[in-house]
């Protein structure tokens, strides 16, 4: 999987699940566009070195928002994306 077909699922994924959330969560809709927003700025920054870092933040975003961990990669996906070396 080349990354930025890789960042095009995800950023599909995030879209979708960014309106669930402020739909179930409507008291916290400030909170959910901080989230989504944060979360689709490191995808649209991504690159390999820094793949770590945007899993780390879905770590975090996930113990907030359980439904969010929709966006983490397969373990397959990952050894995709650091086998290609696409920067």
């Amino acid at each position: 999987m080349k990354l930025r077909e890789f960042k095009a699922k995800y950023i599909v994924v995030l879209l979708n699940l960014k309106k669930q959330l402020a739909e179930k969560y409507p008291e916290k809709r400030d909170r959910v566009e901080y989230v989504m927003d944060r979360l689709a700025l490191k995808l649209r920054n991504l690159r390999v070195f820094t793949l770590s870092d945007y899993i780390a933040s879905l770590y975090d975003a996930v113990k907030e928002f359980p439904e969010l961990h929709a966006l983490v990669p397969s373990e397959h996906e990952i050894n995709s994306l650091l086998s290609g070396g696409e920067h």
